[in-house]
């Protein structure tokens, strides 16, 4: 997770062109002319709020040793699962005013793609530094038109490899998992048991040596293909706006008190190109 302390919008660099170079003789000319080789991807701040209200009167009601629970803790509880569940969802949209408004977090949607979908991505239009799939921030994109093979995913895959760089993780719904299970000789399927995201409460299936898991709030139909050495969290260094809590504010004409647990921030890909979507699996 990394952390912004203030603006309207997050950068990073992003280098998407070469030097001029190369062999010469003696006594040869070098290509002296300038080359624009950097730029920087921009995402607005974006800022959720879970509301809780309370009845005033509930703190009579529910009070001492009579008390059947802690109202307040347990709505705390349910905030921030409320608040896991809306960024969770974002996470895979769009964030651009088609699967999920302009306000919502930029997510995976808009930046895994090869500029057919979403032209443009983190203030940058794709097509001004690179066409075709995996250049410049184009990701590689497959749409099933049948059947799911072993072969699309070793395609995603392998065409997400570059050098020493390659998928880490691979997230799924339960049933594109299912069907990939099925599809995999009994000799293939090998569970993980020690790597982090098995302890942190996912089971995965080891692939080309990324992890395959599934994520509940991950949509329907789709595979996504990750590098997450690329994939940047932000979120700001006010301590209001990072999953804090308001306080509890008294309503004007009675005695209920309502309060938001907050967060402000935006996901950030900086290497779109390292990155993969498989579309339309549906067997």
């Amino acid at each position: 997770m990394e952390q912004f302390t203030g603006g309207t919008s997050i950068r990073h660099p992003l280098a998407y062109a070469r030097l001029k170079g190369g062999a010469f003789t003696r006594g040869g000319s070098f290509d002296t002319s300038y080359v624009q080789t950097d730029t920087a991807l921009e995402v607005l701040v974006k800022a959720y709020y879970v509301n809780i209200t309370l009845f005033g009167l509930d703190a009579v009601l529910n009070r001492g040793p009579e008390a059947v629970m802690s109202t307040v803790e347990t709505k705390m509880v349910n905030a921030a699962g409320r608040m896991a569940e809306l960024l969770g969802t974002d996470l895979f949209l769009d964030g651009q005013g088609t699967d999920s408004s302009a306000i919502q977090l930029d997510g995976l949607e808009a930046a895994i793609d090869d500029g057919v979908a979403f032209p443009s991505y983190g203030g940058i239009t794709r097509a001004d530094i690179a066409t075709g799939a995996n250049v410049g921030i184009n990701s590689f994109v497959r749409t099933m038109t049948g059947p799911l093979a072993l072969s699309d995913f070793q395609s995603a895959y392998g065409a997400t490899w570059f050098g020493s760089e390659h998928v880490d993780l691979i997230v799924v719904t339960q049933a594109i998992w299912d069907i990939f299970w099925n599809k995999l000789q009994p000799q293939q399927r090998f569970l993980e048991a020690e790597k982090d995201i098995v302890q942190a409460g996912f089971q995965a299936i080891r692939y080309n040596g990324a992890s395959l898991t599934v994520d509940q709030y991950a949509p329907a139909g789709k595979a996504w293909f990750l590098n997450t050495k690329y994939l940047q969290f932000w979120i700001t260094t006010l301590q209001k706006y990072q999953f804090g809590f308001t306080g509890w504010k008294e309503a004007q004409f009675n005695d209920d008190v309502s309060g938001q647990y907050l967060f402000a921030g935006n996901l950030l890909n900086v290497a779109p190109r390292l990155m993969a979507v498989i579309k339309s699996i549906t067997s």
